[in-house]
């Protein structure tokens, strides 16, 4: 049992809080009457779950709010950051009791793979309810608190998912370790498993005009542009047919004012937009350019995340004033020398000034990760429009980190590779990555002779063929 939560009201009393809830929801609905056509076409048998495995994809579209809806929503996105911290305590109690069983030592010692090992860690999560189905029960088990006004059924199943899958991660190696979310750092989505939850879609005449999360209704922002307009077109289309899985809700911090906005979660595989090239492409990185290298056609060099710079020294003068506050405001966080002292800061009541600045700060951190994903977008379109079949070299570019830190923060060109690796997948193609250790291009010649060359040395000359 955790900390913070509370004891379990009377059932009487929960009744009440639950007719208060839903009769504050009703006066607040501004699409009331297109709710009530929503829930009819979602009466009857619940249809069938669909094939674990089949593709999806998602089509994003910003939603307008009101004050009111705006400070629910706030609430319910800080009980269902409490709801995943309390879920992922829990799995990581039991991930402890699974590695102290007796058991668990001889069932790692079996050999990779077969049907004995399977069976015997299958065998100890179900013991110790380390599974995702145990995981989506005890959050929903959160929901006998106040936690039940704020977190429904569907989105606390999610959130004790999310939070199995991020700790067996762990468990099994594969990543780092999950944190526990404060306040500072909240949580941005709330989806549903399916339609019959409490997100759903309002469609009113044949035409999707916004979404209702259980008395909280947004309506979809107008498009802006012939183009945005065939898109929302599009989504209506896909939305209104049955395409329609489930939705998910955004929530963003923009210039200080919260911002939300709608994932469709919809059948099928995206559409193309892009026509793709036959050329087989090959592409150098390095900290801040990438070259490429296309098979008949000419080479050539790109600046990676070329429109970030204005906003990095906008955002390095705003970082500049924001110390120059700190200083003022708590000079006990500095030494005599004017280091910032190790352990925790004292500066917590900031000015408004001060406050400001901070929200400025958060926001051009927000432009800089949009616009670097914008260039990417744009540079790997560029390059599957010469070819699908990419190769490179497989580089650690958590190494980079420490060598070129501010080239590699800004202009990130790992995440390049791995959008690349992702869009020539979904074109039919793929990305090879070969290990630089074997092949030694810098040193092999077009006709196979090989000629090592010290680090400063940047011509090549073969001796056999002449080629310089």
């Amino acid at each position: 049992m955790t900390k913070w939560r509370a004891q379990a009201p009377s059932l009487r009393a929960d009744k009440r809080a639950r007719r208060n809830v839903s009769q504050r929801g009703m006066k607040t609905h501004p699409l009331s009457r297109l709710n009530t056509v929503v829930a009819d076409t979602n009466k009857g048998t619940r249809k069938r779950k669909r094939k674990r495995g089949e593709p999806t994809y998602v089509e994003s579209w910003p939603l307008r709010a009101t004050p009111r809806s705006r400070s629910t929503c706030t609430k319910r996105f800080d009980a269902g950051r409490r709801a995943y911290n309390a879920c992922l305590g829990e799995a990581f109690e039991r991930s402890a009791r699974v590695k102290a069983d007796p058991r668990y030592e001889p069932a790692r010692k079996l050999a990779k793979g077969t049907k004995e090992r399977t069976e015997a860690f299958c065998a100890l999560d179900d013991d110790h309810g380390f599974t995702e189905r145990a995981m989506m029960s005890y959050a929903s088990g959160l929901r006998s608190t106040w936690v039940r006004e704020h977190v429904f059924a569907q989105e606390a199943q999610v959130l004790g998912r999310r939070a199995f899958r991020a700790v067996r991660r762990w468990h099994l190696g594969l990543g780092g370790k999950p944190r526990f979310r404060p306040r500072s750092r909240p949580l941005h989505t709330m989806e549903c498993k399916d339609l019959n939850g409490t997100m759903k879609p309002v469609v009113n005449d044949g035409a999707l005009v916004g979404v209702v999360w259980s008395g909280v209704d947004f309506t979809l922002a107008p498009p802006r542009g012939e183009t945005e307009a065939h898109e929302l077109d599009r989504i209506n289309h896909l939305a209104v047919s049955g395409a329609l899985r489930y939705l998910r809700i955004l929530e963003t911090t923009v210039r200080g004012k919260k911002t939300y906005r709608v994932q469709f979660v919809l059948d099928g595989v995206p559409p193309k937009r892009h026509e793709t090239g036959t050329e087989r492409v090959g592409f150098d990185m390095g900290p801040s350019h990438v070259d490429v290298v296309p098979e008949r056609s000419p080479a050539f060099r790109v600046q990676l995340a070329d429109g970030i710079g204005p906003l990095g020294a906008e955002l390095r003068r705003l970082q500049r004033k924001l110390d120059r506050q700190h200083r003022a405001g708590s000079p006990t966080c500095f030494d005599e020398k004017g280091r910032h002292k190790h352990g925790g800061c004292d500066w917590k009541d900031r000015s408004k000034n001060a406050k400001r600045t901070k929200s400025k700060v958060a926001d051009l951190h927000r432009r800089q990760a949009a616009t670097r994903d914008r260039c990417h977008g744009e540079l790997v379109n560029l390059v599957l429009s010469i070819g699908v079949h990419l190769c490179a070299e497989a580089l650690d570019y958590r190494s980079w980190q420490k060598r070129f830190a501010r080239s590699v923060r800004d202009r990130a060109p790992g995440l390049l590779v791995h959008k690349a690796s992702r869009r020539a997948s979904w074109a039919g193609g793929s990305l090879y990555a070969f290990s630089p250790y074997t092949t030694a291009l810098s040193q092999a010649c077009v006709c196979g002779e090989r000629v090592p060359k010290a680090l400063s040395e940047r011509v090549h000359r073969c001796s056999h063929c002449g080629l310089v």
